[in-house]
């Protein structure tokens, strides 16, 4: 079972159960967990509970994550989970899949980010997205995807999948929903961009070039610009872009972070060494030498 093929086991379900772990010092019986998340009560005077398939699949998704492990009965916390509050959980799911590699299951979740984020690129902008249907984008998304051994289709993308996919992307920060949308939902990644940055130690006030922030970037979120889920993206559907002008999806975020002033765009007269944003929205910046960061507060 893969993140995406438990469709019931969705982040708030998860979370649920990483934190009823946490309260019971990281180890509880799957009987008690169950008991826990999936409750019996009351209809028309029988006692009923949801389906067991649905506890099943959020612990489906939680090893499938890694966040916990089963022996048996008895199911345990990996130490490493972040349990304070659920963005903490987010962050700690999103270095996760950033780190795996393509024949791992899970990492079709930020590799068919990768695809939208070179896909927006290669037809200059995100307006494509609201036109699909779910079954074009899933297929035109699988069809990117990386080849190799899947007997079980689990690394795959399909319509069944994406409103999973969907939900995932949303709660790490990338996506927002679209209710009236063909096409519900649009990426939007200032929300990860932002804790992000407040986790790769650039210094607060210091000028950062160009080329260095965008590398920092591409290294903790690998499906972005320069990132390598980008670049093996780009080069599986034949995609070339010149490596000084960003996409629209990152141009988008940047120039929306500039103007709420946690980052500073710097272009002395003259500069040399630019790195140009996407020119899909109109922005009085255009290029940039480099960035100020000022930090979240």
């Amino acid at each position: 079972m893969s993140l995406l093929s438990s469709t019931q086991g969705t982040p708030e379900r998860v979370w649920s159960l990483v934190s009823l772990l946490a309260t019971q010092e990281g180890q509880i019986t799957r009987a008690e967990a169950e008991g826990w998340l999936n409750p019996t009560f009351l209809s028309d005077g029988a006692v009923v509970s949801e389906k067991s398939t649905a506890f099943s699949q959020v612990l489906g998704a939680a090893t499938s994550l890694g966040v916990v492990e089963a022996d048996g009965d008895e199911l345990r916390l990996v130490p490493s989970c972040t349990t304070e509050n659920y963005a903490g959980f987010g962050d700690w799911v999103h270095e996760h899949l950033a780190k795996l590699d393509s024949l791992e299951k899970d990492a079709v979740v930020l590799e068919t980010f990768a695809w939208l984020a070179v896909e927006s690129d290669r037809k200059g902008g995100t307006g494509w997205i609201s036109e699909e249907t779910n079954s074009s984008f899933a297929d035109a998304a699988d069809e990117a995807l990386p080849e190799g051994k899947d007997d079980d289709g689990e690394r795959r993308i399909n319509a069944t999948k994406l409103p999973t996919w969907r939900r995932w992307l949303i709660s790490l920060g990338l996506m927002v929903p679209l209710p009236l949308s063909t096409n519900p939902f649009h990426p939007l990644i200032e929300g990860r961009l932002v804790r992000e940055l407040a986790k790769a130690g650039i210094e607060q006030g210091k000028r950062v070039s160009a080329d260095d922030f965008i590398n920092i970037l591409s290294a903790r979120m690998p499906y972005l610009d320069r990132g390598r889920m980008y670049l093996q993206t780009m080069r599986r559907i034949g995609h070339e872009r010149g490596a000084r002008r960003l996409s629209p999806i990152l141009s988008s975020a940047l120039r929306n972070l500039h103007d709420e002033g946690l980052i500073e765009f710097q272009r002395p007269g003259d500069s040399g060494d630019l790195v140009h944003l996407s020119a899909d929205q109109p922005h009085r910046f255009e290029a940039f030498q480099s960035v100020i960061y000022n930090g979240t507060s």
